[in-house]
C-alpha cells in the first residue's frame, strides 16, 4: 500500500497529521492530543509503522513516534524537551547560560532530591555537563545551539510559555523584526 492510500481513513490522517506537526510524541501524549480511545490508537500506530508511514523509536519507557527521520542527537534532545520538568530545567540554563545547583531548586520550588533526579536523567543523556567549583555543582548545556534548534523547530510543539516567550526574544535578537526563513530553521 502507498501513504496516501493508507492516510486516506480519516483517523490514520489525523493522527500523522498530529505527529508530523509533533514529532517525538508517545502513546498517552497523543491520546490527550487526540482524544482517540487507546486500543484504537495504538491500532492504528502499529498499522502505520508496520507500513513504514511512520517511525516507531523506542526508549527506556516510552515508544516515540516521527514522521520522518530525525537526527540520532535531536531525537534525543527532543524526547528529553518533551517532559514539562526536564525542559523546564534546560530552559533555565539555556536562559541563565549556566546555573548553579540551588538556583534549580529554587527556581523550580521542588525538593532537593526531585530536582537531582532530573539533573541526573539530564546528565545520563548528556544534554547538560557539570562542574564542580569547591562544593558547589555548575550546570551548562553540552549543545546549546543543537538546543535552540529543537526549541525553535517544534516551539509550537510544547505548549508551554517559557518556551514561546524565549523562542520569540531569541528570534527578535538574532533576525530583528523581520520573520526568519523556513530553511535557517532546519
Amino acid at each position: 500500500m502507498f501513504k496516501d492510500e493508507i492516510l486516506e481513513n480519516e483517523r490514520r490522517s489525523n493522527i500523522y497529521a498530529t505527529i508530523k506537526k509533533n514529532p517525538g510524541l508517545h502513546v498517552r501524549q497523543l491520546q490527550r492530543i487526540l482524544g482517540i480511545p487507546l486500543s484504537s490508537l495504538q491500532y492504528h500506530l502499529n498499522y502505520m509503522a508496520r507500513r513504514h508511514v511512520i517511525l516507531e523509536e523506542k526508549s527506556e519507557h516510552y515508544t516515540r513516534y516521527y514522521s520522518k527521520p530525525l537526527e540520532a542527537e535531536d531525537k534525543k534532545v527532543l524526547s528529553v524537551l518533551r517532559q514539562k520538568r526536564l525542559r523546564e530545567i534546560v530552559m533555565i540554563i539555556l536562559v541563565s547560560k549556566k546555573a548553579k545547583y540551588h538556583f534549580i531548586v529554587q527556581t523550580l520550588k521542588l525538593p532537593s532530591s526531585t530536582v537531582s533526579f532530573y539533573l541526573k536523567h539530564l546528565l545520563d543523556n548528556h544534554v547538560i555537563e557539570r562542574t564542580k567549583i569547591g562544593y558547589e555543582n555548575i550546570y551548562t548545556l553540552t549543545d546549546e545551539d543543537r538546543i535552540e534548534k529543537v526549541l525553535i523547530a517544534y516551539q509550537s510543539s510544547f505548549l508551554d510559555k517559557l518556551v514561546d516567550k524565549w523562542a520569540s526574544t531569541w528570534l527578535e535578537n538574532r533576525f530583528g523584526k523581520e520573520k526568519p526563513n523556513e530553511e535557517i530553521l532546519e
